[in-house]
């Protein structure tokens, strides 16, 4: 294949990985705040309503189900609020890898998985410290009360009594 051929395929990889980043971001809000009007989610994600419903009908193609009741909700049905969790984002990230490898070209979406994958543990452990931090400060704003024992969320055991 001569190099001007490979550039132009490279090209055309580049909207596609722009849409595709867009349409995760729409998702990313979707789920980081449920209930959001059609004009607060397109502010959000800095796109307009046309592009809004457009790269939602391609979400929802995709196999993420979004739907409208009162704003966009995604949270229940990904099983993020279940009694296993990790198992649900560990779908969900799976899920995605799939949409990047079968929607960009593939040295590109090989190049934004070796990177998601070096950079995903330190996220990870950013969105765990910001969420410890935000518990911790509404404990502190909070009036005391009685401490249970931790749950034991491996087996989905409370304290007995």
């Amino acid at each position: 294949m001569d190099t001007d051929r490979r550039a132009r395929r490279r090209a055309r990889g580049v909207p596609r990985a722009a849409r595709l980043a867009r349409r995760l971001r729409i998702l990313a809000a979707v789920i980081r705040e449920p209930g959001l009007k059609p004009h607060q989610l397109a502010l959000r994600a800095g796109v307009s309503e046309s592009t809004l419903f457009r790269d939602l009908r391609v979400l929802r193609r995709d196999g993420y189900a979004i739907t409208f009741a009162d704003g966009y909700q995604l949270q229940e049905s990904l099983g993020l609020d279940g009694p296993s969790p990790a198992t649900s984002l560990g779908a969900v990230y799976e899920h995605q890898l799939a949409l990047l490898h079968g929607q960009l070209p593939a040295s590109l979406a090989d190049q934004v998985q070796d990177e998601l994958e070096a950079e995903a543990p330190a996220a990870l452990a950013a969105i765990v410290a910001t969420v410890i931090d935000r518990q911790l400060a509404l404990r502190r704003r909070r009036p005391a009360r009685r401490q249970e024992p931790p749950r034991d969320r491996a087996h989905g055991s409370g304290p007995s009594i």
